[in-house]
This record gives structure tokens, C-alpha cells and sequence, in this order.
């Protein structure tokens, strides 16, 4: 699970961001990302949300484990990712059974085509 700093509280912000975000669609799921409101946004953290449908699975243990999957991938790249953004993962059928590596490829491919990637001097 993600450090509580890194956790959208998404009952509060999720209509904002959606109304104001940018839909990004990938293979297993879809990303809305929206900047924060605050006004010192770029030095604070990056937050993330998982949204994982009963229509997934309606397995408990399946929808749990693909946001352990998806939270794992976030945070072993979380200092590469830039600050002051909020993302809402929208989580698609296509993420079943896909291991570890192939989640963490999809997020970086699609964090790096949006620019959302610090890159290093």
C-alpha cells in the first residue's frame, strides 16, 4: 500500500478531477490526470487512486491483488515521477492475469509519453 502522502482521498476530489482531468486511455486501464489546487501543488507530492470494478471480477481477492499490483508499480518509481498531480487509475478487464513487469512497463510507457517523468541532468 502506498504511503498515506501518495493517497488521493478520492471521495472529496474525485468529481473535480474528473470534470477537469485529462483522460489517457492505455491496454489495462484507463488514467485521468489533473494538477492539484493547492498553490505550493509543485513540491507536493504526487497522489495516486485505484478504481477496480466489480465488473473486473467479482472476486474480492482478484480486485485487491491488481491494486497491490498497480500501487507497487507506482511506488518503486515513485522519485522519478513529477510532483503536484493527482492520478485516478480506471482499471480495465485486459489487467487480469498480467504479471508485475507488464503493469509496470504499460505505467511507465504512459507516464513517459505524457511527460510526467523527472528526467535526470
Amino acid at each position: 500500500m502506498l504511503p498515506r502522502i501518495y493517497r488521493l482521498p478520492l471521495r472529496n476530489e474525485f468529481r473535480r478531477i474528473k470534470k477537469t482531468g485529462k483522460l489517457i486511455q492505455g491496454r489495462f486501464f484507463s488514467l485521468i490526470i489533473c494538477s492539484q489546487l493547492s498553490v505550493s501543488s509543485s513540491q507536493s507530492a504526487s497522489r495516486f487512486s485505484f478504481i477496480v470494478s466489480k465488473k473486473i471480477s467479482p472476486l474480492a481477492v482478484q480486485r485487491n491483488r491488481i491494486r497491490r499490483l498497480l500501487s507497487e508499480a507506482i511506488y518503486s518509481g515513485i522519485e522519478k515521477i513529477k510532483p503536484g498531480f493527482d492520478f485516478v487509475f480506471l482499471v480495465k478487464k485486459e489487467i487480469l492475469n498480467k504479471s508485475f513487469v507488464e503493469i509496470k512497463k504499460e505505467i511507465e510507457s504512459i507516464f513517459a509519453n505524457e511527460n510526467l517523468i523527472i528526467k535526470a541532468d
